[in-house]
């Protein structure tokens, strides 16, 4: 099973890659729409981080190791922090919060995109090839600092997501949240149990690629949640 996941790793990449397209011109096509709503621009934005990262994935499977493949790499890790706390604003809105509330919650998530900023720069990197794909992947001499930013950001905005979701199914009827949110959690937990190598080879894990399809029904489930707010 493992090795059929990586043999099919490369066009699944750029399945993926096509669907993150997709789903910028989706949500900034529904934004237009509704002006009134401000989750489908800020969602079109962190799906053009999540279109970068599956694209410079793929893109493994071509380039060789060099000082481009490296920085472009090293700029997946910079999008991916600084991008990610939009869920919280994404939360806020959802909840239709007052105008005072949104703008701590702006403050404090522009204050978290800053230090993410810092510690997707201080990620050092390292080379790292599964199947067919090659990349920069974060090593053991990145400081514990953007480490901590990393795992933080990891974690802290998906169990943020599914509290808000609960919170959403009593009041609205809506399971959307709780669905996009429960899709990271669970992705990401099954790249951490399911995507190990037997062997014990730390540089072949493949958490990195089963929790992409956690961020893509993340993505689905967001843009089923708008949808449901629009029909009330």
């Amino acid at each position: 099973m493992r090795q059929f996941i990586i043999s099919a790793m490369a066009p699944a990449l750029w399945a993926m890659t096509l669907f993150d397209g997709i789903s910028i011109f989706a949500m900034f096509r529904n934004g237009t729409k509704d002006r009134s709503s401000r989750i489908p621009f800020l969602t079109g934005i962190l799906c053009l981080g999540l279109f970068y990262d599956s694209l410079i994935l793929s893109l493994g499977a071509f380039l060789p190791y060099s000082p481009l493949l490296k920085t472009l790499s090293q700029f997946r890790y910079v999008l991916h922090c600084v991008l990610i706390p939009l869920l919280f604003p994404i939360c806020g809105y959802s909840l239709k919060l007052k105008e005072k509330w949104m703008k701590a919650i702006w403050i404090v998530s522009l204050i978290i995109m800053a230090i993410g900023l810092i510690a997707g720069f201080s990620i050092v990197t390292e080379e790292r090839t599964v199947g067919a794909i090659r990349r920069y992947a974060q090593s053991d001499l990145t400081p514990k600092f953007a480490d901590t930013v990393v795992q933080m950001l990891d974690i802290v905005p998906v169990f943020f997501m599914i509290g808000i979701g609960i919170y959403l199914i009593i009041k609205k009827k809506n399971p959307y949240m709780l669905l996009s949110g429960g899709s990271m959690l669970l992705f990401t937990l099954l790249g951490i149990f399911l995507g190990k190598d037997p062997s014990g080879d730390r540089t072949k894990n493949l958490m990195f690629y089963i929790s992409m399809y956690g961020e893509a029904l993340m993505v689905f489930f967001l843009y089923r949640f708008i949808r449901k707010e629009e029909k009330g």
